[in-house]
């Protein structure tokens, strides 16, 4: 069976801002793995701030993955134009784009310029149009408009024209239906590299760096320290878990890009519990696995979340979790039996963790199953071959999905209307 040439799009790979710039390089990694011409195109922006110590716009050779960061003119919406002349000049040579994000000039002028040029493309909108996040901006209820006049002009057409819409889970397209896009949603999960997995580190390591006893019950929280993740339920729901197993101690994991966690801290001591609640920043993958497998459970109680890396890494290294059933593969940690699923509620939630504190016997079982199920359902070989066949159906499909296109009109300016520029 033929190779595919694939070209990912991503606006933004910076370490700490997670999400699709680490899903969208691991699963670029496993395709050119498995044979495949990859290559992934993205900006030098850091994040928060400033900007990544890479070369320009020159290919770097990553595991048989080509890389190019290009840099950035304009930090608001990452405008490149040298990565727009790269597009313009070069997307025909591909055989499908696949595009991660929205709201940004990469992954939108690629869609654009994709379709303009007959190109297939698939938009992998990592849970922003869920409802949650699609009424929000994080630049406040001021950006809202400009967010909405965005969308309208450039990524609903993109996302509408595009020969497919990737979603992780059912529950992310279930929740993205109110909007009615007319691109067919094909369900994808992300993945994890199980082979980093089937030796876990010994445990102790985390523990002993906070100085917390091995007696003592740890629950673990572990992600970007932001007010979707539910940390304002997180904390008075370790209240009264501490009221009821005084031991336990509550370790919050993950960097704090925004100043969110001064508020959590703040909470902490109204609560009377921030002498059991350990904060740590950013940890690097080996150390991330030390923290799982001291835990005695994770919980991720977030407004939304699209997947739940987190939840399958835990599961990985076996241990029980408590999510909310705004977490979109909910109903696969329930079908797994990898752990508990709660409404958004302080009670339910510290309900769900003291049973699994005190019964462990069932938390072990919960281990083993979510681990049995974090290679079976998300290791990255698993995925590819998922994803290489949706890329083949498009690509069988092409001409038809031509067919629909209509290209933008040549009267178009650049960033006004339903494009960019003129060819």
């Amino acid at each position: 069976m033929c190779h595919l040439k694939i070209l990912h799009i991503v606006s933004i790979v910076a370490p700490r801002y997670g999400g699709a710039g680490i899903s969208s390089q691991s699963i670029a990694r496993y395709q050119a793995k498995a044979g495949h011409a990859v290559t992934l195109w993205t900006t030098n922006a850091d994040y928060p701030k400033g900007y990544l110590s890479v070369p320009s716009e020159r290919a770097v050779i990553d595991n048989d993955l080509v890389k190019r960061h290009f840099p950035v003119q304009f930090r608001p919406l990452l405008i490149s134009l040298p990565l727009r002349t790269w597009l313009k000049h070069h997307i025909r040579s591909f055989d499908i784009v696949h595009i991660h994000g929205l709201y940004r000039f990469p992954v939108s002028y690629a869609a654009w310029k994709a379709r303009h040029a007959g190109v297939p493309y698939i938009i992998a909108p990592h849970g922003s149009l869920d409802p949650f996040l699609y009424r929000q901006s994080r630049y406040g209820a001021s950006a809202m408009p400009l967010k909405r006049i965005y969308e309208r002009l450039f990524d609903f057409p993109n996302l509408n024209h595009a020969a497919a819409i990737q979603y992780t889970s059912e529950e992310e397209a279930k929740r993205a239906a109110f909007l009615g896009l007319r691109a067919k949603p094909v369900i994808v999960p992300n993945g994890i590299a199980w082979e980093s997995y089937e030796n876990l580190p010994a445990k102790g390591s985390f523990r002993e760096k906070l100085g917390i006893p091995k007696q003592a019950p740890l629950v673990l929280f572990l992600g970007r320290i932001n007010f979707v993740k539910g940390l304002d339920l997180l904390v008075p729901a370790f209240s009264q878990i501490a009221q009821r197993e005084p031991r336990a101690r509550l370790a919050i994991v993950g960097p704090d890009n925004d100043g969110y966690g001064a508020k959590v801290k703040r909470w902490c001591r109204d609560k009377g519990v921030e002498d059991k609640v350990f904060f740590v920043d950013y940890l690097y993958p080996e150390d991330v696995k030390r923290a799982y497998v001291d835990a005695s459970v994770f919980v991720l109680p977030s407004y939304t979340e699209n997947f739940g890396m987190a939840v399958v890494e835990a599961m990985a290294c076996g241990c029980p979790v408590v999510i909310s059933d705004q977490v979109k593969i909910w109903r696969e940690i329930q079908e797994d039996g990898a752990g508990l699923v709660v409404c958004l509620d302080p009670r339910r939630i510290s309900d769900a963790v003291c049973r699994l504190l005190s019964n462990k016997e069932e938390a072990e079982a919960m281990g083993t199953q979510g681990r049995r199920a974090a290679r079976m359902r998300y290791a990255w070989p698993r995925v590819v071959v998922q994803m290489t066949q949706v890329y083949r159906d498009i690509i069988n499909d092409a001409t038809s999905w031509r067919a629909t296109v209509q290209p933008p009109s040549s009267s178009q300016n650049e960033i006004t209307g339903d494009g960019y520029e003129s060819d």
